[in-house]
């Protein structure tokens, strides 16, 4: 079930980097870096939600 998005990540950073920047090697590493951030976010968001639902069993 998480596969399914990876290539939301992918095309969200994509898309939101080639909105600032012109160049393709500076839409790859803001799209890489931008993707590493939203990553990072979404699997704390799972963890907080499995802890909560932990607890409250």
């Amino acid at each position: 079930m998480i596969f399914y998005s990876i290539p939301i990540i992918i095309v969200f950073s994509l898309c939101y980097a080639a909105t600032r920047h012109e160049d393709m090697p500076r839409i790859l590493r803001h799209a890489l870096h931008f993707g590493g951030w939203l990553t990072f976010f979404l699997v704390l968001a799972v963890v907080l939600m499995e802890l909560l639902y932990r607890y409250m069993r």
